[in-house]
């Protein structure tokens, strides 16, 4: 009878495991593209590639002038090239508490100031993969 009751709690233990993941390639597609978007210095088509909270903060017109300041800030320079050389897997903590699965792309690049490595996170949400976070990364 006592295994019966173990086998249940194993069970429901690894029921509770099955969060959702990352795709892999949706999220690789995705990051690669936002790095070429700002290649191209093609804001707009960054920002929409970007989760839509983040949209509450910046507007579509005025992300652009950000983006160069950020560049600027860092010393890096707008990306001119990138070469992929990191995955990492992990997890964006909401303030609600809630745990949503992430990938970083980190990735080399030459810049308008020499080199630099940029970062892209991108999270799974229900309508698919955005991204979360981006910006120079220092590795």
């Amino acid at each position: 009878m006592i295994w019966k009751h173990c086998w249940v709690l194993v069970f429901l233990v690894l029921l509770g495991c099955g969060q959702k993941t990352v795709d892999p390639e949706a999220a690789r597609k995705l990051s690669d593209e936002f790095m070429s978007d700002l290649i191209a210095h093609r804001a707009d088509a960054a920002f929409d590639k970007i989760e839509r909270e983040f949209s509450t903060t910046v507007r579509s017109t005025d992300f652009a002038p950000h983006l160069d300041k950020l560049f600027q800030y860092w010393h890096c320079g707008w990306p001119q090239d990138s070469e992929l050389k990191e995955v990492q897997v992990g997890y964006k903590i909401c303030a609600d508490g809630h745990k949503h699965p992430t990938r970083k792309f980190i990735y080399a690049a030459n810049t308008t100031k020499g080199q630099c490595y940029f970062s892209v996170e991108v999270v799974q949400r229900s309508d698919g993969v955005r991204v979360t976070s981006f910006g120079p990364s220092f590795q």
